[in-house]
């Protein structure tokens, strides 16, 4: 006698499993310090968002320990490495608005050297620290006008050159505004 019980009951389970490994997910915007600087969170949605509908949650790879794709419920998408649950290595963060941030994170935070464009058409490639905008790096306004130099506070202070139209000043950062000779 066969026994019609056992798929259903099985099928039970790993919908169960299912469920419980998608709720424990970290990646939560419930931590403030394991987030980027926009918000991300997640959430449980089988779709694909890459075809118009939604998806969220690790969508492909390992997204605890290896290389993966993961989206945020606000839209926002990585993809790169992951280590111990966490963005770790090298990846691509591209936000719902449109801004990308390409380089190295540790520990759920921009470190290293990375570029990060702006929605306003603006660019930094240079140093991140502690997941913001901090050392020798180069911003280029969308103008074409850039400024070489130690940034600090996350690009809100420091000192460089400006370069524009081939012509050199030194520059004084205070606050995002830029002081030049």
């Amino acid at each position: 006698m066969k026994n019609h019980w056992f798929p259903l009951l099985f099928g039970s389970f790993v919908f169960f499993l299912f469920i419980s490994c998608a709720s424990n997910d970290p990646k939560d915007g419930s931590d403030p310090n394991k987030q980027d600087t926009k918000a991300n969170s997640r959430n449980a949605n089988i779709e694909d968002p890459e075809k118009g509908s939604k998806k969220f949650g690790c969508i492909e790879g390992n997204c605890v320990n290896g290389v993966g794709k993961y989206v945020y419920d606000n839209g926002d998408i990585y993809t790169g490495s992951f280590k111990n649950d966490l963005r770790d290595g090298a990846g691509n963060f591209l936000y719902a608005d449109g801004e990308k941030f390409n380089g190295t994170y540790v520990e759920d935070k921009k470190q290293g050297p990375g570029e990060y464009n702006f929605k306003n058409g603006d660019k930094y490639v240079g140093e991140f620290q502690n997941g913001q905008i901090n050392g020798k790096g180069t911003y280029t306004f969308k103008d074409g006008k850039s400024v070489s130099g130690d940034f600090t506070s996350d690009g809100q202070e420091g000192i460089g050159v400006l370069t524009d139209d081939g012509k050199s000043r030194n520059c004084k950062i205070t606050g995002r505004k830029l002081l030049c000779e």
